[in-house]
């Protein structure tokens, strides 16, 4: 079973210390309440998923760990194929012996915020991957009655379980925080096949579900859910805030459908 966990990352929550315990300052006067969360790399877990994915700025490649016949110090690395580039996305690529690992990654133009997804066609019944994201710095989290809408850009890769081969899928990304509740919401629309390894089609908008947004860590955990003719799939997402006030936002999710299986990564910034 894939599940999602928060792992690897470290997260400071801002303290209270205007003397009152329910925010205020001890004389009734009602203070904000500012929350701030840190730097955090946040890893999706679960069987056959890699256990260390990330970008090597200096060397311009993605390092991928826990993979098959990954070299000696259990490490592989993926070189920059501009040639296999999706949209706003970097493609890297390595082929080792029988294997033929492709990896995506997305940083917004602040850098506040990055993902990276990895997976291949070579295997039966899904095989290996990973995703993860990314925020630097801090973020501040809005404690007044606040609605922030983000817009971005979606890429997925998909693999069978029944046969070799991968799908690309790209789309738009669009989501929704209510700050006043500290929930979030959204979809993925627009989406196309650009690489067709299965035969399959797209398919409709995968909605994201509202869910609560953990102020501790600026992050959020939801399921998601595709409708095809008259068939519902489901599956899960996990997102982090980032940006100085909370205005981008970047995520992963994983989604079943017949036998297929798409692992796919997400950035958007507030409009």
């Amino acid at each position: 079973a894939v599940f999602l966990s928060a792992c690897g990352g470290s997260t400071d929550s801002g303290s209270d210390d205007t003397g009152g315990t329910d925010g205020t300052d001890g004389g009734g006067t009602e203070e904000e309440v500012v929350v701030d969360t840190g730097p955090a790399h946040i890893l999706l877990e679960g069987d056959n998923q890699a256990t260390r994915l990330e970008y090597d700025s200096e060397a311009d490649q993605i390092i991928v760990e826990n993979i098959p016949f990954d070299d000696e110090v259990f490490e592989s690395r993926l070189d920059r194929t501009a040639s296999r580039d999706e949209s706003a996305y970097r493609a890297y690529s390595s082929k080792r012996g029988f294997d033929d690992y492709t990896a995506y990654t997305r940083e917004t133009d602040s850098g506040a915020v990055s993902v990276v997804v990895v997976n291949s066609g070579e295997y039966k019944d899904h095989g290996y991957s990973g995703a993860a994201y990314t925020r630097t710095g801090t973020t501040t989290l809005p404690t007044e009655n606040q609605r922030a809408f983000y817009e971005g850009e979606y890429l997925g890769t998909r693999t069978s379980e029944e046969s070799g081969g991968m799908d690309v899928i790209v789309g738009d990304a669009a989501l929704e925080a209510d700050f006043s509740d500290d929930t979030i919401r959204g979809s993925i629309t627009k989406r196309r096949v650009t690489e067709d390894g299965l035969g399959v089609d797209a398919g409709t908008d995968i909605t994201l579900a509202n869910t609560s947004i953990d102020r501790s860590s600026g992050t959020f955990n939801g399921s998601v859910s595709q409708t095809n003719d008259g068939i519902t799939s489901e599956g899960t997402y996990s997102g982090i805030l980032g940006g100085d006030n909370a205005d981008e936002t970047a995520g992963y999710l994983l989604l079943d459908r017949d036998g297929t299986r798409e692992l796919g990564v997400f950035t958007a910034v507030e409009r």
